[in-house]
């Protein structure tokens, strides 16, 4: 966080505003509401400009949730490109896979793993996208591994960093409330990125996956054609994505 750390932040008015949200996501873990309020802890308390979580229970990874805070334009279709071609050159895999057999929670900076990028990976998700700073939190539930992912923007300076202990200790309270919320026992709509728009914005996206037209989405919501595109072009920026592809990418289906 720009200026504040995680101590100043719970002890000052910090602490009882970050209860209210805690509560607010606990309250909502195994609904659609989940992703609402985990994204209010995002902008409030980690203050990242973008966040996706994607899930390594598999051996291509599957996105949960992507959003895009600041519209950033060149931080479009990250998650399309990572769910590509990305996580084969993560530098953080050998730690994914750590964390999938020994289940210990990691967490990284940016500065922790840059030196082992490649220069296309470091081309595609850093210098052309404006991004300076990432945090990284991989955890392991029963059957669920993660990767929680926070990103800050040039504009907004880098994350601020607590003390180790309160640090870890925040990470592994938010890891427990997401692996919670996206546990294997609940049910794939609950894990669907869609689930951070609203409810018009998922209804439109729902209807291009089913490979609906504009024009067909509009008759089918008795609304018009303008109208879907702009619930279209608005859900797109929450997401980070700019194409059908890359929804399709996103929620895991083909074109």
């Amino acid at each position: 966080m720009t200026g504040m750390t995680l101590e100043k932040f719970f002890s000052g008015d910090g602490a009882p505003e970050f209860l209210k949200i805690l509560s607010a996501c606990l309250n909502s873990v195994g609904t659609p509401d989940f992703n609402a309020h985990f994204l209010d802890m995002i902008e409030q308390v980690i203050k990242a400009d973008q966040c996706m979580i994607f899930s390594y229970r598999r051996d291509r990874p599957q996105c949960y949730l992507s959003f895009n805070e600041r519209h950033n334009q060149t931080a479009k279709n990250m998650a399309q490109k990572y769910l590509r071609f990305g996580y084969l050159q993560d530098p953080l895999r050998p730690e994914i896979e750590a964390v999938k057999q020994q289940g210990t929670l990691r967490i990284f900076a940016l500065h922790e793993f840059a030196d082992r990028m490649s220069p296309e990976f470091r081309r595609e998700f850093f210098e052309n996208t404006e991004i300076i700073d990432k945090i990284t939190v991989l955890a392991r539930g029963d059957a669920e591994v993660i990767a929680l992912n926070f990103y800050r923007f040039a504009e907004n300076g880098r994350f601020s960093i607590s003390e180790d202990n309160l640090r870890r200790d925040f990470w592994t309270l938010v890891s427990k409330i997401v692996l919670l919320h996206y546990s294997n026992e609940q049910s794939k709509q609950l894990k669907s990125p869609l689930n951070s728009l609203s409810a018009r914005e998922k209804e439109i996206c729902s209807a291009i996956l089913r490979g609906l037209t504009t024009d067909a989405i509009a008759w089918e919501l008795d609304v018009a054609p303008s109208t879907v595109t702009t619930y279209r072009r608005r859900a797109y920026q929450k997401l980070g994505i700019n194409s059908k592809s890359a929804l399709f990418a996103l929620c895991n289906q083909e074109v």
